[in-house]
């Protein structure tokens, strides 16, 4: 018994140096964050003033069977050019498909790959009911209270702005990139990019050009946003879900209601979205998501960061952790969504049809395929005909290795000082997945830092952009052009 005590006294202090051993490898949390608030060469209230001027022309994706207002596009791609006179002078612009913006500004090396920026013109519309709720008008513009308010604001003119406000200064010292650089700004982002972004690279695709890397929306920086961590975050995605949607059709015969049959369609169909809801795609902690606790892990209070660095027997706890919030969940599988419900004509009448949309995002280990193959087994029911409405499969996942993910990270140190820096997945969808197949590697960040306040004004009531991100952005683009494009 006393042997029996040794070893298990042992073992465990064994695990105990093994658990410490793991933790302090991670390091301790870098030290204290003080946001910058002055940046050479780029005055905030001077961009907010252009940004908010670009809000007021209404670049609007309806997403129906509305044409853009040429008119809108034309006044934005005009306002552009009076803007930053010193871009259009060594920038070649071109428009694609009457709206969309294609900017390139050669390079002096031809034997390097070009790198490309990538944002979008267009914006949702408001929706209908909720214009009054908003502090001012959506699409005034108003610069007020430290921020530029209106639709636009973070998605995406507030990007657009800071990468020209970027150039634009570059181009004033008559900056000579050794590489080609892109600025590919899509006018249907908001709807798929099938007439924009599509186009921009299809173009591009004829000319022969590949690119190092590319740049889009799709994360930034969060405060306040991670539990037990107080500075900004700044999450880099490497990926994005691709998404599809089936369509479920239940047939059942028909008749009075008076004299129904154990099942009819709507029951059918309902049975049919309860399958499908209780078999979710399982959570799963991949390297990827490992690398993103890892970054995050030395800013946690030390127990936490011992959970974090021992994920080879902390795993289980730290998924049924994440699962009980729906933006981590959703970065650890594929979604699914029942959203539409049809069926029936008359409560008297037994439905002879019903059907149902379920909405997936696909995280990028799965397929469309695959998302059809578990919903058949999951409904297993002949009386369910299931169709495929729209597919975009995940797009491919970029190295954290690349000369371009090192830049990115870099640069956000060099802009927003010491910050934990992590990869991380898009949720939903960018311009980017038409850029996959011409590019090496394929990066999504906006250097706003977003709290959580911010994101649900997103394609939501009062949005706005504060005015201290807006020169710390252009300050970080710049940063980001010249590292990667400068003269060594």
């Amino acid at each position: 018994m006393k042997r029996l005590l040794l070893v298990c006294g042992g073992a465990i202090a064994l695990l105990f140096v093994i658990l410490i051993t793991r933790t302090l490898m991670l390091g301790g949390g870098s030290e204290d964050y003080t946001a910058r608030t002055q940046y050479d060469g780029h005055n905030g209230q001077e961009i907010a003033q252009r940004l908010g001027q670009s809000i007021q022309y209404e670049t609007i994706s309806w997403g129906d069977e509305r044409e853009p207002d040429a008119e809108a596009f034309q006044g934005f791609a005009e306002f552009l050019k009076n803007a930053y006179p010193n871009a259009h002078r060594l920038l070649q612009r071109e428009t694609v498909n009457d709206h969309s913006l294609l900017y390139r500004w050669p390079g002096s090396d031809s034997s390097l790959k070009p790198v490309g920026f990538i944002a979008h013109i267009d914006v949702v519309p408001i929706e209908t009911g909720t214009e009054d709720q908003w502090t001012y008008a959506p699409f005034s513009g108003r610069v007020e209270g430290g921020a530029v308010w209106g639709r636009g604001a973070l998605d995406n003119k507030g990007q657009i702005i800071t990468i020209m406000e970027a150039v634009e200064k570059l181009a004033a010292e008559n900056f000579q990139p050794t590489r080609d650089i892109y600025l590919m700004f899509g006018h249907d982002e908001e709807v798929g990019g099938p007439n924009g972004a599509a186009a921009i690279s299809d173009l591009l695709k004829s000319r022969g050009v590949t690119f190092e890397w590319t740049l889009d929306e799709g994360s930034g920086l969060v405060s306040g946003v991670i539990p037990g961590v107080s500075k900004p975050v700044a999450l880099i995605a490497t990926a994005e879900k691709g998404s599809t949607t089936l369509r479920l059709t239940a047939t059942a015969p028909g008749g009075h209601s008076s004299t129904p049959l154990p099942d009819t369609a709507v029951s059918l169909v309902s049975r049919a979205i309860v399958n499908i809801s209780d078999n979710p795609h399982p959570l799963k902690i991949d390297k990827n998501t490992v690398s993103f606790i890892h970054a995050i892990a030395p800013e946690l209070p030390f127990m936490q960061r011992m959970v974090m660095a021992n994920l080879w027997l902390t795993g289980p706890f730290v998924k049924s952790q994440l699962e009980k919030d729906r933006v981590t969940a959703a970065s650890l599988h594929t979604t699914t969504a029942p959203t539409i419900i049809n069926g029936g004509t008359k409560l008297n009448i037994l439905p002879q049809q019903a059907s149902a949309i379920v909405n997936y995002r696909i995280h990028p280990r799965d397929s469309v395929e695959d998302v059809r193959k578990r919903a058949e087994q999951s409904i297993n029911d002949p009386n369910i005909t299931i169709e495929t409405i729209g597919a975009t499969e995940p797009s491919p996942r970029a190295t954290t290795k690349s000369e371009g993910y090192r830049a990115i990270a870099q640069v956000t140190g060099e802009i927003f000082g010491p910050i934990p820096t992590a990869p991380f997945l898009t949720l939903q969808g960018t311009d980017t997945k038409h850029y996959t197949g011409i590019a090496n590697a394929n990066y999504r960040f906006t250097p706003f830092i977003y709290e959580s306040d911010d994101l649900k004004r997103i394609h939501g009531t009062d949005e706005y952009a504060k005015i201290e991100n807006l020169a710390r952005a252009a300050a970080w683009y710049e940063a980001l052009i010249r590292k990667s494009a400068g003269t060594p």
